[in-house]
């Protein structure tokens, strides 16, 4: 009976977590979409931030690569499906590159092993970041135009209520899932099971 090379068990545990983040992001990709509906049906979407919290998640759960792609691909897909994020006025840019900040920024915090609380923090203030740096470089030469200082009343003040269930409710839930689930759990933890 031929041996297996040594590789091969390192490939099959890099393919499990592979598989693992992409399962995550399809999921975590379509709550994106599912979670704005419910909240725009009650006339709560714009402050608490309902598409922000699966991406959230899905940066603290995922792969650095899978989290950006979904966080820039979601606001266009959900646009295209619900007319939400709006694509005129052309909203749905902005809201593709905070989404995408805050995603690849909260999951290269965890991949450096910060915890989930300063990753997700991290990651918030890089989509604010991002959408601050947009507003006043990109946005205009595809027609928003506001001034910094409305975006950040917006940004930080009316949408307070969504950046604190950022803060607590999805690190929650994200230390919830790691702890409770092989989906979640890192690959060290995984490894460290063996």
């Amino acid at each position: 009976m031929a041996e297996e090379p040594a590789t091969a068990e390192p490939e099959h545990r890099r393919r499990l977590f592979e598989a693992r983040d992409l399962t995550m992001g399809g999921l975590l990709g379509a709550l994106s979409i599912i979670v704005p509906i419910v909240f725009h049906a009650v006339g709560m979407g714009r402050i608490f931030l309902p598409m922000y919290l699966p991406i959230l998640a899905l940066g603290l759960l995922a792969s650095w690569e899978v989290a950006l792609i979904v966080g820039c691909v979601a606001p266009l897909l959900s646009a295209l499906l619900t007319g939400m994020p709006p694509l005129a006025p052309p909203i749905v840019v902005l809201m593709m590159l905070e989404l995408g900040a805050m995603a690849t920024a909260a999951s290269l915090v965890r991949c450096a092993r910060w915890g989930i609380w300063p990753a997700a923090m991290l990651g918030v203030l890089a989509a604010r970041t991002a959408g601050a740096l947009a507003l006043v470089t990109v946005l205009p030469l595809i027609g928003i135009h506001q001034n910094l200082p409305e975006y950040t009343a917006a940004a930080f003040v009316a949408s307070l209520p969504g950046i604190v269930l950022l803060l607590t409710v999805v690190p929650g839930a994200v230390y919830a899932i790691e702890r409770t689930s092989l989906i979640g759990r890192s690959e060290q933890e995984v490894l460290a099971g063996d």
